[in-house]
């Protein structure tokens, strides 16, 4: 038997928030049958109750979902930074972004309906660095993970939910947004 529609969106979240990486709806859907949801429009219609809800975001480049992190009032300034190797999500708030694309599309005479920024490239996990004091982690939050435990910043720790390890690299207070996504090397190629 089918859930109600409110026990399908907590589900949904449920195993959005377990896997701590963005989702596919029918990777979603496999976690769920075992629970009795057996269709794709079930997944899909609670995924886009969510996502209006603001609790989902839905990255465009992957077609796949995440729970929202909460670090932002709406859609304003939100730039999403995924790491090609962890597969973690980041949102930054950047409200410059919009500024200087407000700008541009009124120069241009273009009446903008809406827009996903995602970059790519590696977390400073990943890569090695020791986290920024001045931003978030890798997880998305800083100093908390997602299963809301915290843990000290001290060099050479463990990441336990993922398993990075953090090699000493001292470059705290360098990771701004324009920073790190300048530091990976990569531009947006195919």
């Amino acid at each position: 038997m089918a859930r109600p529609r409110s026990g399908t969106d907590e589900a949904v979240l449920q195993v959005l928030q377990d896997a701590g990486t963005p989702l596919t709806a029918y990777q979603v859907l496999a976690a769920l049958k075992t629970e009795g949801v057996q269709s794709p429009p079930v997944v899909y219609r609670a995924l886009d109750r969510l996502e209006k809800a603001g609790q989902v975001h839905r990255l465009e480049r992957l077609n796949a979902y995440f729970v929202c992190h909460g670090h932002h009032a709406g859609e304003t300034g939100v730039v999403f930074a995924i790491c090609s190797n962890c597969k973690r999500v980041e949102e930054w708030n950047v409200e410059a972004v919009d500024v200087a694309l407000a700008r541009a599309a009124e120069t241009m005479g273009f009446a903008v309906e809406g827009r996903t920024i995602e970059l790519r490239g590696l977390c400073a996990a990943c890569r090695g660095l020791a986290e920024a004091t001045d931003g978030p982690s890798c997880c998305g939050v800083h100093g908390e993970h997602e299963g809301g435990h915290s843990h000290p910043h001290d060099h050479g720790h463990q990441h336990q939910n993922h398993g990075h390890q953090d090699h000493g690299n001292h470059e705290h207070g360098k990771r701004a947004a324009g920073g790190a996504a300048r530091a990976t090397g990569r531009g947006d190629r195919h």
